[in-house]
């Protein structure tokens, strides 16, 4: 199944000084049409997504062009990172440079010189800051968490966006924000509800055509590197379940696979010596993420700390590993909640290896007896109330609906009241989807954020700030984890102008990871990626990691620019 993966962080080098980037984008400057041979159609699927809906406006989760991650290669990001060469500058854009105020509050940002929009109006300056006080003042549309700006202005080349605390720590979400035309959109009326069912933007491809069972993309005359791309068009076929999708991925019908595979060997690899995956033995991916089960902070009894403690030592992650992901997620190893061993260097000695792979009944007792709860009938209960709860997921992502039903057999078996919320049906990742953002649910397996460093992770599952009321829209923090602390750490975080200072950020991050679980780390999370060297070459290997294999926002745009069609 396909991981839509939230925006993270940029990386500790870019700590509160000035910084810049001016290298080169995907693509040399030149004029549509000339330069570049050209391949066959390029066939991209990275989510169970079946009828398709008309709505490709960038900021909708629930929409086409948000929902297959299309949307980077119609409305460009700033900038493109890599997540694994976290360390690296990002590529530009629709920006050539940054730069940041001594106190890390104001970001002025160059543009490019000459860009079109794809109806042949003039891109500047201004439509970036027209997208930030878009963002600003419609809170829906920040579907990756973006920090918003008190103000935003440009005029020609240069926008400055000017925040009221440092946010140089959040540079990868403000960077990787898609800039929409502000002659197009101001004159929606609810840019919230708005579907752009003929999108405008820089980008190089345009949408050709659409129906439910798909869509197409074809190259934009009017792209300011048109002359290097070798993909006239991309197409994104609708498929109704992940089981649907591993023929089409294994005899190569799909270019860019983003789904997980049961038997990577046998049912993917050995297909055909074009199918290639990150590396070639397992776990065959590369991590990029953190898999957790979420929990709804404001329902009883997951309002309580310990209750969520004792369920995440209650798991067997190697199971899920295992059973859930054919060994291709593998569990984490500590309740720090951190990518591991990539993230070595921030993880505290004392939460080093100390969350079994199969579970810790032990533990689950003596945190379940010290915070008041006996056994009565087979079931853990206080004041007469079992611990009750329910874990959501759409049947079509059949990893993670696997995984709940095996964490519910778990649970269950030492004393727990818990079930499975299957959302069926092609409409289920919606309703899933919806759910967790309203905070109507009580417990989901979901993806983490992808980002450079530990802070993205905790952004994501502790900022309240992204988060909102149950009932109302949130863009992280879908559990509405609310503690003082984490935000004084995720703030100190932000305002960093050291390397220890960062460390000391995260290290009280992870510890109230540990006590309080507002979600508890489950696997380490893959990026699906199968790549078929049949048609083009070029794809990012584990000897050239020059991007994140995954066909994700905003690895996507990237990437399908550096293709060549086979010879």
């Amino acid at each position: 199944m396909k991981r839509r993966i939230a925006y993270g962080v940029a990386a500790a080098a870019v700590i509160l000084t000035a910084a810049a980037c001016s290298s080169s984008s995907g693509g040399s400057t030149g004029t549509a049409g000339t330069g570049a041979s050209q391949g066959k159609p390029l066939t991209i699927v990275s989510t169970e997504l079946s009828p398709m809906t008309d709505n490709f406006n960038p900021y909708s989760q629930t929409g086409t062009g948000y929902e297959t991650h299309a949307a980077d290669l119609y409305n460009q990001p700033l900038m493109v990172f890599n997540t694994q060469q976290p360390d690296a500058a990002p590529t530009p854009e629709l920006a050539l440079s940054y730069s940041w105020s001594p106190d890390g509050k104001t970001l002025t940002v160059t543009t490019r010189s000459g860009v079109k929009w794809s109806d042949g109006k003039a891109f500047s300056a201004a439509d970036v800051a027209f997208t930030f006080n878009l963002i600003k003042k419609y809170p829906a549309l920040n579907t990756p968490a973006t920090p918003v700006p008190t103000s935003a202005t440009g005029s020609g080349n240069t926008a400055v966006l000017t925040f009221a605390k440092p946010e140089v720590a959040n540079l990868y979400y403000i960077l990787q924000t898609q800039i929409v035309p502000e002659h197009i959109w101001s004159t929606v009326a609810n840019p919230v509800t708005y579907t752009d069912p003929n999108p405008v933007g820089t980008g190089p491809y345009v949408l050709d055509k659409f129906s439910p069972q798909g869509f197409t993309l074809k190259a934009n005359p009017d792209y300011y590197a048109a002359s290097s791309l070798h993909v006239p068009e991309v197409d994104f076929p609708a498929y109704t379940s992940n089981a649907n999708l591993l023929e089409p991925v294994a005899d190569g019908t799909i270019d860019w696979g983003g789904i997980s595979i049961t038997g990577t060997q046998s049912n993917y690899l050995a297909k055909s010596s074009s199918n290639t995956t990150w590396t070639t033995a397992a776990p065959y991916y590369t991590d990029n993420n953190v898999v957790g089960l979420w929990f709804n902070t404001t329902k009883a009894p997951l309002n309580d700390a310990s209750v969520r403690q004792a369920i995440s030592y209650a798991v067997n992650r190697e199971q899920l590993s295992v059973d859930g992901e054919s060994g291709n997620e593998p569990a984490t190893s500590s309740t720090a909640g951190l990518i591991l061993p990539s993230q070595n260097s921030y993880l505290p000695s004392s939460l080093a290896n100390n969350l079994p792979a199969a579970g810790d009944s032990a533990k689950v007792s003596s945190i379940l007896t010290a915070d008041g709860y006996q056994k009565a009938g087979g079931f853990w209960e206080k004041s007469g109330q079992k611990i009750t709860l329910s874990i959501e997921d759409p049947v079509s992502y059949s990893d993670y609906y696997l995984d709940s039903q095996l964490i519910v057999k778990q649970l269950n078996a030492l004393g727990f009241d818990a079930s499975v919320k299957g959302d069926a049906g092609p409409n289920g990742p919606t309703t899933w989807t919806n759910d967790l953002a309203t905070g109507n649910f009580s417990a989901a397996i979901h993806w983490g954020a992808q980002g450079l460093t530990p802070y993205a992770t905790y952004d994501n599952w502790m900022d309240y700030t992204l988060s909102a009321a149950v009932g109302q829209t949130a863009s992280a923090d879908y559990g509405r984890f609310n503690d003082p602390a984490a935000q004084a750490a995720l703030q100190a975080y932000a305002a960093a102008s050291s390397t220890t200072e960062l460390k000391a950020a995260v290290t009280t991050l992870a510890g109230i990871e540990d006590s309080q679980v507002p979600v508890a780390p489950l696997l380490l999370g893959a990026s699906w990626a199968e790549n078929s060297t049949r048609d083009y070459t070029g794809w990012p290997t584990s000897s050239n990691p020059y991007q994140d294999p995954g066909p994700n926002l905003s690895e996507i745009l990237y990437t399908v620019q550096q293709l060549k069609p086979v010879s």
